[in-house]
């Protein structure tokens, strides 16, 4: 019986061990951070393109690849790049630009994608929480962005135009997706400058990072991104596109 009562405990003890190395603590999974822009990984979005007044969209799609190393003219942010697929959402070559994301414990913040018609983003809030997030929280902060974003379809300024971003992370929700319904933080941001306002309304999924950012622009038209695909494989599927677009 004492031999008996041993291999028990033994075997209590192995279980316990177990449970604790494959089940991560509860505070673990509550306030713990993962990396979101790991290498290789991406992350498609369909993006819907509005009009200044108008009801449906012109459909695009941009991808984020992360490359899971420090951006190499600014280590502080890691690098990603955006790749831009206006018709053929499984080619891999079209124009491509590498920017920089904050991604740590503290703080997820992107370069919005700015190739082509997408530069009028410049003038937005860009994707930004503070983390662990706080329902409530309010932070500011300046860009000053130089002309060569200018465009005369939309705005135009010499020099440096001073725009200073507003956010507050408004409340908590379980978001429908094409990933399914997740857990998400809304921000609501503002920019503002002597040309006037934008907006841009953000969804954040710990695991995900931003799956969808709602733009109000410059000129009044409007821009949704919505996070349709996230994989590490460099393949595309195109049916993904032809069921969420």
């Amino acid at each position: 019986m004492a031999s008996m009562r041993i291999f028990l405990s033994i075997c209590s003890l192995l279980l316990t061990a177990c449970h604790t190395a494959d089940q991560p603590a509860a505070e673990t999974l509550e306030t713990g951070w993962y990396p979101i822009l790991t290498q290789n990984r991406r992350f498609v979005y369909a993006a819907r393109w509005y009009a200044p007044g108008a009801t449906t969209a012109t459909l695009d799609t941009v991808v984020l690849t992360a490359f899971g190393k420090p951006l190499r003219w600014y280590p502080p942010q890691m690098a990603y790049e955006w790749l831009f697929r206006h018709i053929d959402t499984t080619a891999t070559s079209g124009p491509k630009e590498v920017v920089g994301a904050f991604d740590r414990p503290n703080k997820f913040w992107l370069h919005p994608p700015r190739n082509g018609h997408y530069s009028i983003l410049e003038l937005n809030p860009f994707p930004d929480i503070q983390l662990p997030a706080t329902v409530g929280a309010m932070w500011t902060w300046p860009l000053d962005v130089g002309s060569h974003y200018a465009n005369p379809a939309w705005a135009e300024w010499q020099g440096n135009l001073h725009i200073d971003y507003r956010y507050q992370l408004a409340d908590s929700t379980l978001l429908p997706t094409p990933l399914g319904r997740l857990p998400c933080y809304r921000v609501q941001a503002t920019g503002t400058s002597k040309l006037g306002a934008t907006a841009l309304e953000s969804y954040f999924n710990a695991k995900y990072g931003f799956v969808r950012l709602n733009y109000q622009n410059i000129d009044h038209s409007r821009l949704e991104l919505e996070l349709v695909s996230v994989t590490s494989r460099p393949v595309l599927d195109r049916a993904i596109f032809s069921k969420h677009l």
